[in-house]
């Protein structure tokens, strides 16, 4: 008998085709949605914006025939320019607007623009005038000019004129494609995530049971069922190779019982019974092992969730009740952000002790727990003080849900391809910062900052349904040599290398991180006047140059060992990425700024990784390589915590440009400083 199955490599084509059909759907349904939103906003856009206008110009007009029934002349009325500013300070699509006299001369103007259009629509203003229209529009040049009448005895007495700006609209239109592509990269990056788990993950799914069982048969193992039964196209399938393996073992056990006390041919069949994977008993149904993508959607959710507040924490705190405090406003700011990064470094290792002790799946649901108190609590906080605490329980809950899933992949891994479950760890972290930072800015700029964090809320509760669903109970780890305790930060006072690179690299990079991007670009953008919309899509720069740079800097060090060449420009360069404010300090030099920070950290984060067996050989053949690595990211979180409390004291003491200018010229002088340490250290040497 021939039993053909289908090669295990024609089922990865299979799933990579569904995965490219499936992303290439997505593109081209949110393509097409997004070019008809554009087209429905633009359509409904103008009319409302002219029907808006002329209830503005009624209500002035009036405000003006009431005053003159007064008996007040038209040009001793007072406040009118005042009013006309508060009008256009309401309703920004409105560039100028005051009042005309029947022969076009204007009376009272407000906004820029109003004297060249009175001038170029006298003629057009006087005709409507002695005309019987109240309302009317008028061109001139670029502006539609509403006109309205003031007739409180039948004669006109005054027009009111309210001129739009003509880029209002341009503005908006671009806002709007701004936010529709924001959107469309979500999607895309969701789809991508939801696709891999549906396709390769443990997800309970028919088409996942069908390729495990498929891929089990490959390798002689024909004595499993699967638990599918509906009437549908895969469920016809499934029934079908049910029936083909009950049918086997079926035969097989015809066989057997054929074969009675016939040595030869009892020993014939149960050799054919081992080369196929037959029984002669009840089959089993087909279980699925765990895997890294079983932890990938639920921790991509939470991490998004996570990543709302980033546009826009900063104009939060300074939105708090502050009672009377010795700190300047710009460190009170600060506070909550360094609060956060130190509550995480001190609860880290410890959520790790507990994933250890309890179960990662455990251990991630119940921070989801603490996460949801965090968001909630900095939803209703109502001053400085309950939301530093907010912020610090939130702290606890990233940390648990974190290091969790890093616990759960190591445990569904082995040690062959545990560097790939970390790639998919980070890749993942990189995807959900980027899916959140823009979607809280555009979230924010519409609903406001509280609800925000109501979403995150809401995100986590939904990402522990993912868990719940997805996230199978794992087997309690391999006890280790030992976990990390405070005292093995000792290495870096014993290891002039390892100190070298903790103090000048490692923790200027974060101080860079938390200083510049987390705190100054959220506050200094928002200072002129950029929209949080927008604030997060200059955010998300940095994890776009990360996600793409990143990967092709680490094969350049494994090829090339440009290690602390790499380290030495990427700490310089992140650095000197201030000074580019000094050329441009708006929106698009602060872009700049971001996506050279960006790149630097791309060329200097993964090598300062791949150097640490090189230059701590002997501390980790006393300790471990996870217990140095550990040290090496207690350690660093030092400048997450210093960051944003240096450039806030420096912002108040010169402003944020010469601060971070500052800050800039201090970070790229510990560049120098570490090629001198490393030249005059003597590097312990990597056991062999």
């Amino acid at each position: 008998m021939n039993v053909r199955v289908q090669p295990i490599a024609d089922l990865n084509r299979i799933r990579t085709r569904i995965l490219l059909l499936t992303l290439a759907l997505v593109i081209a349904a949110a393509t097409l949605l997004s070019v008809r939103t554009h087209q429905l906003f633009e359509a409904a856009l103008t009319p409302e914006i002219m029907q808006k206008t002329d209830a503005v110009a009624e209500l002035a007009t009036l405000d003006v025939e009431q005053a003159l029934n007064l008996g007040i002349p038209l040009e001793k009325l007072v406040g009118v320019v005042a009013y006309f500013d508060e009008v256009r300070a309401s309703h920004p699509e409105i560039q100028f607007a005051g009042i005309l006299n029947p022969q076009g001369r204007p009376l009272f103007m407000s906004g820029d623009g109003m004297q060249e259009a009175a001038t170029a629509l006298s003629d057009e203003v006087s005709a409507f005038a002695l005309g019987s229209i109240d309302h009317d529009i008028v061109r001139d040049g670029d502006y539609d000019v509403m006109l309205s009448r003031a007739d409180p005895g039948g004669v006109t007495a005054a027009v009111v004129a309210i001129g739009l700006d003509p880029r209002y609209i341009h503005r908006q239109l671009e806002e709007l494609t701004a936010d529709v592509f924001i959107v469309l990269l979500v999607a895309l990056f969701l789809a991508f995530e939801m696709a891999v788990v549906l396709l390769t993950g443990r997800t309970i799914t028919p088409l996942n049971q069908l390729i495990s069982a498929v891929e089990a048969g490959a390798q002689g193992k024909l004595h499993r069922l699967i638990a599918y039964h509906a009437n549908d196209g895969i469920g016809r399938v499934i029934a079908r190779f049910n029936a083909i393996v009950q049918g086997l073992n079926d035969r097989y056990r015809r066989l057997v019982d054929g074969a009675g006390q016939r040595p030869a041919l009892r020993d014939r069949v149960t050799a054919l019974g081992a080369r196929l994977g037959l029984i002669d008993g009840p089959l089993e149904s087909y279980g699925i092992r765990a895997s890294i993508n079983d932890v990938r959607l639920p921790l991509f959710v939470f991490v998004m969730a996570e990543e709302l507040q980033k546009p826009f924490l900063p104009l939060y705190i300074r939105s708090l009740e502050v009672h009377d405090s010795w700190l300047s406003p710009q460190v009170l700011i600060g506070v909550p952000i360094s609060v956060y990064m130190l509550t995480l470094a001190l609860a880290t290792p410890i959520a790790g002790s507990w994933a250890d002790q309890y179960g990662s799946r455990r251990i991630f649901l119940s921070g989801l727990v603490v996460a949801i108190g965090g968001f909630l609590g900095a939803a209703l906080a109502g001053s400085l003080l309950q939301l530093v605490g907010a912020r610090a329980l939130g702290a606890v809950g990233y940390g648990m849900c974190t290091i969790a899933a890093q616990g759960f992949i190591v445990q569904v891994t082995t040690r062959a391809d545990r560097t790939q479950g970390i790639s998919v760890f980070v890749t993942v972290l990189m995807s959900a910062s980027i899916c959140g930072t823009a979607i809280g800015g555009i979230l924010v700029d519409r609903i406001g900052y509280r609800p925000v964090f109501v979403c995150a809320a809401a995100l986590c509760l939904l990402a522990g349904m993912l868990a719940l669903r997805m996230m199978a109970k794992t087997k309690a780890p391999e006890p280790a040599a030992r976990r990390f305790r405070l005292g093995d930060l000792g290495i870096a006072l014993r290891n002039p290398r390892f100190l070298a690179l903790v103090m000048f690299a490692a923790i200027p990079n974060k101080i860079v991180l938390t200083g510049f991007l987390f705190y100054a670009v959220p506050l200094y953008l928002a200072g002129i006047n950029i929209s949080e919309a927008d604030t997060g899509r200059v955010m998300i720069l940095y994890s776009l140059v990360i996600v793409f740079v990143g990967p092709w800097v680490s094969r350049l060090n494994d090829q090339r060992g440009y290690g602390w060449s790499l380290v030495f420009a990427g700490t310089l360069l992140s650095g000197l990425a201030m000074f580019l404010l000094w050329f441009r300090a708006d929106i698009y030099g602060v872009s700049a700024a971001v996506l050279a920070v960006a790149f630097a950290h791309a060329l200097s984060i993964s090598p300062q990784i791949a150097l640490v067996p090189e230059i701590c050989g002997q501390d980790i053949e006393e300790v471990g390589q996870t217990m140095v690595l550990g040290a090496l990211r207690m350690l660093e979180r030092v400048g997450s915590v210093i960051g944003p409390l240096l450039v806030a004291g420096l912002a108040y003491c010169f402003g944020y440009i010469a601060a971070l200018m500052t800050m800039g010229g201090m970070i790229a002088i510990t560049a120098p400083l570490l090629l001198l340490a490393r030249w005059n250290t003597r590097s312990p040497q990597v056991p062999t």
